[in-house]
């Protein structure tokens, strides 16, 4: 009987072993289906991504038996906060001096600009070659004056857009047979720069300077936190990113760290603003300092009642010494540091300047500049009069067929090759800290404008808006009674130029 009962407990025990083992093995192999199921449905996002139907160009097969496309570019001699020194990097890749062709570093941007270049290169059998020279205006009128064709496109500083298009020296986009501005790869805010239905100028995917001359607000979220304060990302995306609500957010954040009793340098303040920032935040809060009539000639409009109301929230947000800090005049060398210190709470930068913060310990987050109220649309981020570039095709140029057919191409591919590079990975992956700044990204790119009034800079306009800021003059109207006849006589010129034009 003992025996009997030992034997008993000895199946039941192992059937309870048996049972749990199977009961272990149901539970690993759900777990391991539901990481199936999960890496199954990443891949498929994955593919989906990778695999998105590329949109090509339409444009015919040609052979252009080795032909060298030229681009003439400006040569930076400033390394300024705003740009670079040296050549333009998104035209052609690093040459290797031993064999003059363009090479791979390792660098995205450069090796993006590579397997772009080689592509087209490949598809029309030519060579892609820049040229720089810092006189770009006289560089460009000898060469279309000459009739000389060296030069089949054009890369142009704004600042140098006025006298460049005023000369008669480019090219009606209309007469670019396969330049599709429709298209994604080109960027249609620059239609705000044609006049007298005459459009001289492009952008778009193919560069990457006017993305980085794009205004924009960087805030230090460890000053931010210390502070107390929420970060302004909810804000941006309810539509609640306005003056009024960043006005409220600096208010209280300065302090004379050095304890002199002079707010200086060495301190701590709200808001850093700049030479541009007058004018980058009344075109944030729905302005401009020039718009277009219904037959699209400019006319200015920064005294228009709904300006004079920007113009007055505006102020208000930078014109306040107590918590505003106004570097006009100091050199970049000298304020930027203050920001990787945590001693700027806010700070107007060009997207360039965001690549100064590489190496910064401190988080820092990226918003657009702020609405003027939250019944405004829109945000509006400005690319700067100055620092930006555009396109364009000099009048000498041979077989506009051809020229248009390699910036159509190059564009196109530009789309998915030189853009991402930066986008992705230069801004998101190494700079931006946080997933909320690449969404704030999307939201700062796809809300670019031109000002005209400010790329032409009628009467001295901008200049002079940097000189009001200075001073935190608000007179706006009594500064264009005594400018209006300088102004409407610039435009008056530049409109008559424009309809002689072809």
């Amino acid at each position: 009987m003992k025996r009997f009962i030992s034997l008993i407990l000895i199946c039941t025990l192992i059937s309870f072993i048996l049972i749990s083992c199977k009961s272990n093995d149901t539970a690993n192999n759900a777990n391991g289906n539901t990481d199936t199921n999960q890496n199954a449905e990443n891949q498929q996002s994955t593919e989906a991504d990778t695999t998105t139907e590329k949109l090509e160009p339409d444009l015919p097969a040609e052979d252009y038996g080795g032909y060298t496309f030229t681009f003439f570019a400006h040569k930076i001699d400033y390394a300024g906060d705003w740009v670079g020194d040296g050549d333009p990097r998104e035209i052609t890749a690093q040459i290797d001096d031993s064999t003059g062709q363009e090479v791979e570093t390792g660098d995205p941007i450069n090796d993006a600009v590579y397997k772009r270049n080689s592509a087209i290169e490949e598809k029309y059998n030519i060579n892609i070659k820049m040229v720089t020279n810092s006189d770009d205006t006289g560089t460009l009128k000898k060469a279309v004056n000459a009739g000389d064709s060296t030069y089949d496109a054009a890369v142009i500083f704004n600042n140098l857009v006025p006298a460049v298009v005023t000369a008669d020296l480019l090219v009606n986009v209309d007469n670019l047979p396969y330049v599709d501005l429709s298209k994604p790869w080109w960027d249609p805010a620059v239609n705000a720069m044609s006049i007298d239905h005459k459009q001289y100028l492009m952008a778009g995917d193919l560069l990457i300077l006017d993305n980085e001359a794009t205004n924009a607000l960087l805030f230090n979220k460890d000053l931010m936190a210390n502070l107390g304060l929420d970060l302004p990302y909810q804000l941006v995306k309810d539509g609640k990113w306005t003056m009024d609500a960043m006005n409220n957010m600096i208010k209280g954040s300065a302090a004379d760290l050095n304890g002199d009793g002079q707010m200086g340098v060495d301190d701590r303040w709200g808001f850093c603003v700049y030479n541009d920032t007058l004018h980058a935040l009344l075109v944030s809060g729905g302005g401009a300092l020039a718009v277009k009539d219904a037959n699209d000639l400019p006319y200015m409009d920064f005294t228009s009642q709904q300006n004079l109301a920007i113009l007055d929230k505006v102020t208000n947000l930078m014109y306040n010494p107590d918590y505003v800090f106004n570097v006009s005049g100091l050199d970049y060398t000298t304020y930027l540091p203050m920001f990787e210190e945590n001693r700027l709470l806010f700070l107007w930068a060009r997207m360039r300047v965001v690549g100064f913060f590489r190496g910064m310990e401190s988080n820092f987050g990226i918003i657009p500049l702020p609405k003027s109220d939250e019944s405004q649309e829109n945000y509006r981020s400005v690319v700067n009069p100055y620092t930006g570039v555009l396109l364009g095709v000099p009048k000498s140029a041979d077989n506009l067929e051809r020229v248009s057919i390699i910036l159509e191409a190059l564009s196109a591919e530009s789309r998915y090759t030189l853009q991402p590079a930066y986008y992705d990975v230069t801004l998101q992956r190494k700079y931006a800290r946080d997933n909320e700044s690449q969404e704030m990204l999307d939201i700062i790119f796809n809300s670019r404008i031109y000002d005209i009034g400010a790329v032409y800079s009628f009467g001295n306009v901008f200049l002079d808006f940097i000189t009001l800021s200075k001073t935190y003059n608000k007179d706006f109207v009594s500064y264009y009674e005594k400018k209006s006849g300088a102004m409407q006589a610039a435009i008056d010129k530049v409109v008559a130029t424009f309809q002689s034009m072809q």
